[in-house]
């Protein structure tokens, strides 16, 4: 099952980009289906990876600290600038689509084994858990240096005072950082105390999770590739996209073969 779903995210993804890239028909149902999907995996990865206990504090933590922090930023615009979401990504809770909380956790699990595979460190029990937070939260932001240009411009949310980097405020991005430095530390911090037994060694392989990371980052890049009339801001997010996400993948799998 788990398998199966990252290779259904892999295969939407991989029709959603060239359908926007050579004009095939894509449902607006496709997007919330690749969030459905990556978030399944995600799930069902991390349930023999950290234990049911731990899997489900983590996603617990996700979803009500995303939510809330998204909430708050909806209302004030404290948290990552004034901006407010138009409905396309489907029905609202506190002024947030329900589906954001499932999209936070489908990136916020695979960017935590992702980094533990890079520091030789464990996700249950870190020795460096604060190392493993703040860059585990930078690997999430880089995700959202390329996301959240596109998904603006194309109606999903709209920013009430553009700023300078592709429209966004600079900081989004902040905001980014800290809402992930509470998951991830909230997390680390709790994993440890709690009485469940740590998951046997059968746990899923890590790379499985480094390819979902990989997987989200990929539209990215290979849309400008492939479209025959390339957007130069979506030229430029793409080669931010690989500088920026591509070192971390390619780390862990060079560990992963060591």
């Amino acid at each position: 099952m788990r398998r199966a779903l990252l290779a259904a995210f892999g295969g939407v993804t991989l029709y959603h980009v060239m359908a926007v890239s050579w004009g095939w028909p894509h449902p607006f149902w496709l997007m919330p289906l690749n969030t459905l999907l990556q978030w399944g995996f995600a799930l069902a990865h991390a349930l023999p990876t950290l234990g049911r206990s731990r899997a489900l504090l983590l996603l617990g933590l996700t979803f009500g600290i995303s939510l809330g922090m998204e909430a708050l930023g909806v209302a004030t615009g404290w948290i990552y600038g004034p901006y407010t979401y138009t409905g396309r990504l489907g029905p609202l809770l506190l002024g947030v689509p329900i589906l954001i909380p499932f999209a936070w956790f489908m990136m916020t699990y695979p960017t935590l084994i992702l980094t533990c595979q890079v520091l030789g460190e464990s996700p249950i029990a870190p020795r460096r858990w604060w190392g493993v937070a703040v860059l585990a939260a930078m690997w999430m932001t880089a995700w959202d240096l390329a996301m959240d240009p596109v998904m603006s411009r194309l109606g999903f949310w709209v920013w009430k005072t553009p700023g300078p980097y592709f429209g966004v405020p600079l900081q989004n991005f902040g905001g980014w950082m800290l809402t992930m430095l509470l998951i991830y530390g909230a997390y680390l911090w709790l994993s440890p105390r709690l009485a469940a037994p740590a998951p046997s060694r059968s746990g899923a392989p890590p790379v499985e999770a480094v390819l979902a990371y990989a997987i989200a980052g990929a539209p990215f890049i290979l849309h400008p590739l492939i479209d025959p009339q390339p957007d130069p801001v979506a030229q430029v997010l793409g080669l931010i996209a690989f500088f920026a996400m591509g070192p971390p993948v390619l780390i862990a799998l060079l560990r992963e073969g060591q």
